[in-house]
């Protein structure tokens, strides 16, 4: 019997550093397929840790072939690998696949030229056409045989004589009912008794829609196909019964989409209520499907917050990104819904598209709050290889220019070699300049602080509700501060922000290399965290910005509305468990008035902590790494726990929390309605 060729499949992830990792399903769908159809022909081992798979290496087993899923956060990780596997394993095939790769046939030749330690690539879709190559190189014994013979292998690219040789696959479009669950053939069992590791499900593939700045939505791939609904429910029972993880993440690009997919919320409704530990879920919710979406997020209140992502509200913006025919009403109408029913909901907003200018970005931030979103993601564009925003043509159409800079909390030193990655980010376009991106990274900052932390949530409803200020309005109103507190925390946010990017990926690398001393990482930290942590450390600078935004109006109650905002605070050098403070009979009925399931018995407000939450908190200002560096501690610490430091509230009543009140919109989703309405005429 002929000795089993050894495959071994990685889907590698920094965590040098603790960090949140996700199951490998990916490699999984291949490894499970493959087991499927070569049977006792291969073996198959799946690696997600770097350190792993150094380990596996070291061993003198036979390795025939190592494949790499091919990610903006693992490009060079994977690299490092690679080259040390044609260093000391020359005859061991290396294949390579995922979405960082261009997909037009110069792309995909400059990528192979460019990375010649990879010797096939799987474009799109993986399991069918990693089976192919398999089944040839079964056939022809080794590499060389196989590129003389130029086999023709669907979905599978390589290079003969630097000519690109390329027969795209595409039979997998109707064929997913033959790939075997990784989960329910026990492939990712061992990934699923370990508590770090996060689960993915994926339900459906596929994307209908053509945003530019996204990969999911390329024409190859923009049918949409459903794994059949009694497998879905298989596995959320398999996943449930084993993993010890709080967070599950499903796949799909439009969840949602289908009516199926509320039976699927029911079953994980289900796993949330059987399971020790599943409390949430992170979805991307369909774009353009309130119907079922919105029962949806019943069945999943309080277990995933619905998320629309906005992107940008300018008609000629969304017309220049092809997101115009996501329709705005089914937006509002979702929007409107659940605020109705108190749901949360959030959304997301990107900075750097086509056709925007500082002024129609700041009218989006508006438009955010005045829809009623109790909070937003903001950021600039990565650009992702493969997307049609980061082809030649875009970026020559828009004259759009980027930077580099290090992608925070990947990087590590593996195999005693310092490794990072490096984003590709958009910072000036044809209608915006770099002094301008860097104005709203600042404004993105103190946005994203203020209110989506929750630091200062209740002073800003407060405004827009009895003067119709809009909470973006009044945040701008500290930028015209001269308190020093204020100007140096935005100067040094500034500095940095500008002083984080480099003209090319070479020069980020090798400052990387040159920070990384005595077996050390210089890690970059993300900036938003970091700076959020900056105000947590400092009561007088939170205080300062709270009192100048009250300011604005001449009112007692937006005063007291400030203090409220700062007391509910978490500062860890002055943890305690609880306390109390009285307020006024006239402040405690203006917060009745914006938070109405507010329970109010008493003038007199109850600040506490829960023990799971004390204990936590203790634990991780006791750390020494904590001790030794509070700063990156703090910052670490809002990274893995959420960063609403904030002690829960009673005024008599039962505890709330505040920020899943919903947010009052006055209407404005009818004058957005409108406003798209006349811009499509």
């Amino acid at each position: 019997m002929a000795p089993k060729y050894n495959i071994l499949l990685c889907d590698l992830y920094h965590d040098y550093r603790p960090n949140h990792i996700c199951i490998p399903l990916g490699v999984g769908f291949i490894a499970s397929y493959l087991d499927q159809e070569l049977g006792d022909k291969v073996s198959t081992e799946i690696f997600k840790s770097p350190g792993d798979l150094s380990t596996r290496l070291n061993d003198k087993g036979t390795v025939n072939l190592v494949g790499f899923s091919n990610y903006s956060w693992n490009v060079n990780l994977n690299k490092h690998y690679q080259n040390r596997i044609k260093n000391e394993r020359p005859d061991t095939v290396i294949i390579e696949g995922g979405p960082h790769i261009r997909i037009d046939s110069q792309g995909i030749k400059s990528y192979l030229q460019k990375n010649h330690q990879v010797d096939f690539y799987v474009m799109l879709e993986g399991e069918f056409a990693t089976k192919n190559l398999i089944l040839e190189l079964l056939e022809h014994k080794n590499v060389d045989a196989l590129k003389t013979a130029k086999a023709d292998i669907p979905g599978i690219a390589y290079l003969h004589n630097n000519e690109l040789v390329y027969t795209p696959l595409t039979s997998s479009k109707t064929a997913l009912e033959k790939i075997p669950s990784p989960y329910l053939t026990g492939k990712l069992d061992k990934f699923l008794s370990n508590p770090n590791y996060i689960p993915l499900l994926e339900t459906n593939r596929g994307c209908p829609f053509a945003c530019t700045f996204c990969a999911w939505g390329i024409s190859v791939l923009n049918k949409v196909r459903k794994f059949e609904t009694k497998r879905v429910l298989d596995e959320i029972d398999y996943v449930r019964q084993r993993s010890k993880s709080a967070m599950w993440y499903f796949t799909d690009a439009n969840y949602g989409m289908f009516e199926r997919d509320i039976e699927i919320a029911h079953a994980i409704k289900s796993a949330v209520n059987n399971s020790n530990y599943f409390s949430t879920l992170s979805v991307n919710w369909a774009k353009n499907s309130s119907k079922f979406c919105t029962q949806i997020s019943h069945i999943l209140s309080g277990i995933s917050e619905p998320l629309i992502a906005v992107q940008s509200t300018d008609q000629q913006v969304l017309k220049a990104i092809k997101r115009a025919n996501i329709k705005m009403n089914t937006m509002t109408d979702m929007v409107s819904q659940s605020q109705q029913d108190g749901i949360p909901m959030t959304t997301d907003v990107l900075a750097g598209l086509p056709n925007e200018t500082f002024d129609s970005h700041l009218n989006t931030l508006r438009d955010v709050f005045s829809l009623g979103f109790q909070s937003f993601n903001v950021g600039l564009i990565r650009m992702l290889p493969g997307s049609e925003m980061e082809t030649q043509l875009s970026r020559e159409l828009y004259s759009l220019e980027t930077k580099f800079r290090y992608i925070a909390g990947f990087m590590g030193i593996y195999d005693g070699v310092p490794i990072c990655e490096i984003e590709e980010s958009i910072v000036k376009t044809s209608s915006m300049s770099f002094e301008e991106t860097l104005k709203i990274r600042l404004i993105h900052f103190v946005s994203w602080a203020l209110w989506n932390s929750g630091l200062a949530q209740p002073l800003l409803r407060y405004l827009y509700k009895n003067y119709d200020i809009n909470p973006l309005d009044a945040m701008m109103e500290l930028f015209e501060s001269d308190l020093a507190q204020i100007t140096s925390l935005f100067n040094k946010y500034t500095d940095e922000s500008k002083n984080e990017w480099y003209d090319t990926e070479k020069d980020a690398i090798e400052k990387f290399m040159s920070n990384c001393s005595h077996g050390n990482v210089n890690e970059a930290l993300k900036l938003n965290l970091k700076y959020l942590a900056e105000i947590m450390q400092n009561k007088d600078v939170a205080k300062a910005l709270l009192e100048k935004i009250a300011e604005i109006v001449d009112d007692p109650v937006a005063d007291e509305m400030a203090k409220f905002s700062l007391d509910r605070l978490i500062f860890l050098d002055q943890l305690t468990k609880e306390k109390r403070v009285q307020y006024s009979d006239r402040m405690t009925r203006a917060l009745k008035e914006i938070y109405p399931s507010l329970e109010i018995e008493t003038n007199e407000c109850m600040f506490s902590i829960d023990t799971k939450k004390f204990t936590l908190l203790k634990n991780e200002i006791c750390d020494q790494e904590f001790i030794v560096d509070p700063s990156r501690g703090l910052t670490i610490l809002l990274q893995r726990y959420g960063t609403k430091l904030q002690y829960e509230q009673s005024f008599g009543g039962s505890q709330i929390n505040l920020e899943t009140e919903f947010f009052d919109s006055f209407d404005y989703a009818d004058q957005l309605n409108m406003q798209s309405k006349k811009s499509s005429a």
